[in-house]
């Protein structure tokens, strides 16, 4: 009986298999081109850019026409304007093959992970993105207006990890920041990696193309 019950558990074992994989971000941290210059005079750029970011889904939260200082934000997926890598995990049990590939920085993923014992575990991971803007308008020359663009990052994570074999879930929360053209690390994971995120410019990018 000893015998059969050590070699079902080894067939047990053999048939099961996991692998987790972080992939750091491709988005390479470089000064960004944050700044835009419009050949009109102040008022006129100010008095057309109020309307037109308030069509976008951005939120315009402070305006002070006279100091040229105009505060956005945006809230909500994150994988649209920063880079937090790729996960990549890969399942095998009894009831077949699973294999997870996707974004770091998707506003909800639901995937499966199998540690070195063979236990399996589900997780269920949500991002989000709070971004904020300061828009600087200063006077370049008699008809032209320079525009700066300035974000905070404020980056959330949210796992909940449940383990099969034992029914028990915990949900671990994160939070990072960083400034346009840098990044941050999110606490080690299992294998001792940073998971890190990155702005991309494409927020930036997207809230100067308004503005005409």
């Amino acid at each position: 009986m000893r015998r059969l019950l050590i070699v079902s558990l080894s067939l047990y074992v053999a048939a099961c298999a996991g692998k987790v994989d972080y992939i750091r971000p491709a988005t390479q941290v470089t000064p960004l081109s944050n700044v835009k210059t419009v050949n009109r005079n102040r008022d006129a750029v100010w008095n057309k850019s109020v309307p037109e970011l308030g069509k976008q889904f951005f939120v315009i939260n402070n305006i002070d026409k006279s100091s040229g200082l105009m505060n956005i934000s945006y809230t909500g997926d994150p994988e649209r304007y920063i880079d937090c890598g790729r996960i990549t995990s890969y399942v095998k049990n009894f009831q077949g093959e699973r294999n997870y590939n996707f974004a770091a920085a998707k506003a909800q993923q639901t995937y499966e992970i199998m540690d070195q014992n063979s236990v399996l575990f589900f997780i269920n991971r949500k991002m989000n993105l709070e971004g904020r803007v300061n828009l600087v308008f200063e006077e370049s020359g008699l008809n032209s207006t320079k525009i700066t663009a300035n974000t905070h990052y404020l980056v959330t994570r949210s796992q909940d990890i449940r383990n099969v074999a034992n029914n028990i879930s915990n949900t671990y929360t994160n939070t990072i920041s960083f400034n346009s053209g840098s990044s941050a690390y999110f606490p080690a994971n299992a294998q001792g990696q940073l998971p890190e995120c990155t702005s991309t410019g494409a927020l930036e990018l997207e809230i100067l193309s308004a503005i005409k």
